[in-house]
């Protein structure tokens, strides 16, 4: 069983794009998933863990996967890398994110309209060296109502009283 369990969990992890199989040594001792490796993110490191983790017939995993220090980034590195990647997600207006980052912890406050963005940025900050959790805080909320686009323009011109014969101001282009 051990075997066939170990084969599964080496074809899931070759098929995701987080994290490299060479990179890792995993073995399977008495029903602890025991994995190995280097790996130069903390994102990689966790995702290696999440794969391992939700597979069926995996009871616990013995982590002794490194992240070696000399990937190490200070605090305002990792906040300014970060928010220049959060600069480049296009939002919608009103969507915002802050980030604050204490000890290579990052965390990440907000209002987002979309799932997937409060997703992005979240897997922006653990793909960045040196950083050793995230605090996530973005809220999801409802977009704002927009009037339809003709309602939306009407409010901003002024309406003349009676009718306006456009008709004698017309010049004839050719």
């Amino acid at each position: 069983m051990s075997s066939t369990l170990l084969h599964k969990i080496r074809e899931r992890i070759k098929w995701d794009k987080r994290v490299s199989l060479a990179d890792l040594d995993i073995t399977i001792r008495g029903g602890v998933v025991i994995v190995n490796g280097f790996v130069d993110t903390s994102y990689k490191k966790n995702a290696a863990l999440e794969i391992i983790s939700e597979m069926e017939g995996v009871w616990a995993v013995e982590d002794r996967i490194v992240v070696p220090i000399d990937y190490y980034r200070t605090d305002d590195e990792i906040a300014q890398i970060l928010k220049s990647t959060l600069a480049e997600l296009v939002m919608i207006g009103g969507e915002h994110v802050e980030v604050e980052v204490v000890d290579g912890i990052v965390k990440l406050e907000g209002e987002v309209f979309r799932p997937r963005m409060k997703a992005m940025a979240v897997g922006a900050a653990w793909e960045l060296s040196g950083v050793r959790d995230v605090l996530n805080f973005i809220e999801i909320r409802e977009p704002p109502h927009r009037l339809p686009l003709e309602m939306e323009y009407e409010s901003e011109f002024i309406r003349p009283s009676g009718d306006v014969s456009l008709e004698g101001s017309l010049k004839e282009v050719s």
